[in-house]
């Protein structure tokens, strides 16, 4: 039955980023409803949205306080950003707006942080396993369990299991400034390894997050955002840098070109894996063996590619 969980001492503001949510608003927004320990407050800020979004939020019967912010389209970062100094809860969720909560999970993720403060630890995030839905059919379990300390493990990967899945301390967020609103991509993950350096972060072993990916995702438009994956690159290692030893650069670097090179090639798009790996390359001869040569192999696939096809549009010509 809904709401008969043990109260936390402690408040919960959501913020929920919206750009043209018009198709999943109301569905997300239900599954804050019906939570077994209601949120407080709900903050939607909508991005510059040109649908009837906004309308949807405004007509939604909330069993708790909600709040519709608007502002000219800036990007996810900023839209949170704005959410976060309009609220005044001990802490804030994230939720994205096509995104949805299990019914247990505010409930379960504010009784281990409640566990984990009698025990005098200095908590800043908590997350949950979630179940990633694409649009294609395919399923995946995120499911990196998180318990102390670990700003080393986000040098070689986001290893938080979804922005909505991330249950933060609003003091912790305020003190280190919010989102960087200057990044368009992994402005989350810069987010958690700023965190992480100072607090730890745990996990609800428990699938409590349902996430959705489709073609509006900005996960799945490679293309549009291969620029932006560079930039957060830059700034990582402007503000990190010298906390890494020679081959946690190298392996960083490497890395963040590599979860596109991979996209790119899943997608059938060569003279970009090309442009990637030889941006790699360029970088580190180690590319050569980087995550045990598979991105060296879809580079050379991709050249296979480019070969057969150099022909045809010669001939065609």
């Amino acid at each position: 039955m809904r709401n008969q969980a043990p109260l936390s001492a402690h408040t919960v503001c959501v913020l929920i980023p919206m750009y043209n949510g018009a198709d999943s608003i109301e569905q997300t927004l239900t599954s804050l409803a019906e939570q077994t320990r209601l949120p407080d407050h709900v903050i939607v800020i909508d991005d510059g949205s040109t649908d009837d979004g906004p309308q949807r939020v405004r007509d939604f019967a909330a069993p708790f306080r909600l709040t519709l912010l608007q502002q000219a389209n800036a990007g996810q970062a900023s839209a949170r950003n704005t959410g976060l100094h309009h609220s005044q809860e001990t802490f804030v969720a994230m939720l994205d707006a096509d995104d949805q909560w299990r019914p247990q999970k505010l409930e379960l993720q504010l009784a281990l942080y409640d566990e984990l403060e009698r025990q005098g630890r200095p908590v800043g995030l908590i997350d949950c396993y979630a179940q990633v839905n694409y649009s294609n059919g395919k399923r995946q379990l995120d499911n990196v369990r998180k318990s102390g300390m670990h700003f080393y493990d986000f040098v070689h990967a986001n290893v938080l299991n979804g922005v909505s899945a991330a249950l933060v301390k609003r003091d912790v967020m305020l003190q280190l400034g919010g989102f960087d609103a200057g990044l368009r991509y992994c402005e989350d993950r810069f987010m958690w390894t700023r965190i992480a350096e100072h607090w730890e972060i745990h996990t609800v072993p428990q699938v409590l997050l349902e996430r959705t990916v489709n073609d509006g995702n900005m996960t799945a438009q490679p293309k549009k955002h291969y620029q932006n994956k560079i930039k957060f690159i830059e700034v990582y290692l402007e503000r990190y840098g010298a906390q890494l030893s020679k081959q946690q650069h190298i392996d960083f670097v490497l890395g963040n070109h590599t979860d596109f090179l991979n996209t790119f090639s899943r997608r059938g798009e060569h003279v970009e894996v090309l442009d990637v790996y030889r941006r790699m390359f360029d970088y580190s001869w180690q590319t050569l063996i980087f995550d045990h040569g598979k991105p060296t192999l879809r580079y050379l696939y991709a050249l296979a590619k480019s070969w057969r096809k150099a022909p045809a549009s010669t001939i065609a010509q």
